[in-house]
């Protein structure tokens, strides 16, 4: 008596299991947007809109707390070109450059930046 011999006929590949996310994209499907979201949350301030009019609040503080570039580039740190940046409004400063301001200056911060 011979032996049963198994013989490989396909080669089907077992179905991918489903993998649940375990933190969806709260923006994906149903037609929610972020401005959806926002209001559904109560968020009170829009993040674009903020963005946007920042480098103005930035700009109004430096000049309001420095009379001079220089002043800027030796009060936080930073080169003279970055300091006619922040002054003149056209670029926007780091996180720790913002944080030393607000820990500094805490009124002028809070009346510039939108917060008293």
């Amino acid at each position: 008596m011979t032996k049963p011999r198994i013989i490989a006929t396909s080669s089907v590949q077992p179905a991918k299991a489903f993998v649940k996310k375990s933190h969806p994209n709260p923006f994906e499907g149903r037609g929610r947007g972020r401005a959806a979201h926002r209001r559904a949350h109560g968020w009170s301030v829009d993040p674009l809109q903020y963005r946007v009019a920042f480098l103005d609040h930035w700009s109004d503080l430096i000049r309001h707390l420095f009379v001079t570039r220089e002043d800027v580039a030796a009060a936080f740190g930073v080169t003279f070109q970055t300091a006619c940046n922040w002054w003149d409004g056209t670029n926007r400063p780091s996180g720790d450059k913002v944080a030393l301001a607000a820990v500094t200056w805490p009124d002028e911060f809070a009346r510039f930046m939108g917060e008293g």
